[in-house]
């Protein structure tokens, strides 16, 4: 995979391991793979999402793209500089320009802090204008995401407010510092279809007004196709496929991408469409791990070659490329009617 130097963030080889202690006999003790050798770039402006079901490591990628983690392997680089370990001032100042807007606004927000000054408190950390200064800046970000008129939110405090209200205030905190990448990790999964959509106006107006970059972690793949210009699937710590999010989703490659689809909501009468049937109600048992990561659910896997070989890139179509070894140019699915595709 072929990477531009005008990429502003890069995941090079990144893997993340977490240990198990076991039980009170120190037995059963192991190692979870939390990402297997991730390689990602990002372009300047875009939303890139990053597609997986719970457990993926969606969430654990994020964390180690705002260094809230440290990588086990592999690095990470913003605008070219190597930030994996960075430490201090240094990384002080990477925070500034990198921020994440967390799932749950409930957690995210200190109870005991005005929305004013919870939005206001990375401004006062990064010791940033005087409080004039910071109190203007505080009513545009909570303007930008749609609490208006800001004045009646900002001596409020987040018991007063519903969940969608938090979740605006949880994104004006992170992006009042007008940071170049910002990480949402599913913004919306607590929210009501109504409120999900105006977090996405949001999120774009956010991309269109200060030119940030965005990663977009969800479960969703209409979420994903209705907001993000690229995507990347995700299996247990394994990139499967990746490419324009319109191609990914009307014309899946891998068996996981074509698995997730099927498990989406389709809106229209669609009983007569078919469905990719890839994904095996109960696994394989577990073999050596050597092989592809997607075997052992996988219903469209050759046993010899899938279970001992790990796959390489293909490229499908395009930017379009799918870690499998029958993907191949061309051999995409037909998309499903118009009426019947994923709903946003």
């Amino acid at each position: 995979m072929s990477q531009s130097h005008k990429d502003i963030l890069k995941l090079e080889g990144v893997s993340k391991f977490y240990r198990t202690r076991g039980n009170r006999y120190r037995r059963g003790g192991g190692t979870v793979v939390a990402l297997s050798r991730v390689n990602l770039s990002l372009r300047p402006g875009e939303i890139f999402g990053l597609v997986g079901e719970s457990g993926s490591g969606k969430t654990t990628a994020g964390r180690l793209v705002v260094r809230l983690e440290e990588p086990d392997e592999g690095r990470i680089t913003l605008d070219g500089v190597d930030i994996t370990h960075l430490k201090g001032g240094g990384l002080r100042d990477y925070r500034r320009k990198v921020q994440m807007v967390f799932q749950d606004p409930y957690q995210s927000l200190n109870p005991q802090m005005t929305i004013a000054d919870a939005v206001a408190e990375p401004l006062i950390t990064n010791k940033v204008g005087d409080p004039a200064d910071r109190l203007e800046r505080v009513l545009g970000v909570l303007d930008t995401a749609g609490l208006s008129p800001a004045e009646d939110f900002i001596y409020r405090f987040p018991h007063q407010l519903s969940g969608g209200q938090r979740q605006r205030v949880a994104i004006a905190r992170a992006i009042v510092l007008e940071p170049s990448l910002l990480v949402a990790d599913e913004p919306t999964s607590m929210l009501d279809a109504s409120y999900s959509a105006q977090i996405f106006e949001i999120l774009q107006g956010v991309r269109d007004q200060m030119g940030a970059t965005i990663i977009f972690i969800t479960h969703s793949m209409a979420a994903a196709r209705y907001l993000c210009d690229r995507i990347a699937v995700i299996y247990h710590g394994h990139l499967v496929e990746q490419g324009p999010a319109e191609a990914v989703i009307n014309s899946p490659s891998h068996p996981y991408t074509k698995a997730l689809i099927d498990a989406t909501p389709k809106f229209g009468r669609c009983e007569g469409v078919p469905t990719y049937g890839t994904y095996l109600p109960a696994p394989r048992p577990a073999g050596e791990q050597a092989g592809c990561p997607f075997f052992q659910r996988c219903a469209l896997a050759e046993r010899l070659l899938c279970s001992a070989t790990y796959p390489e890139w293909r490229q499908v179509a395009g930017e379009q490329v799918c870690l499998c070894h029958f993907a191949a140019e061309g051999g995409q699915s037909p998309p499903p009617p118009e009426e019947c595709r994923l709903g946003g």
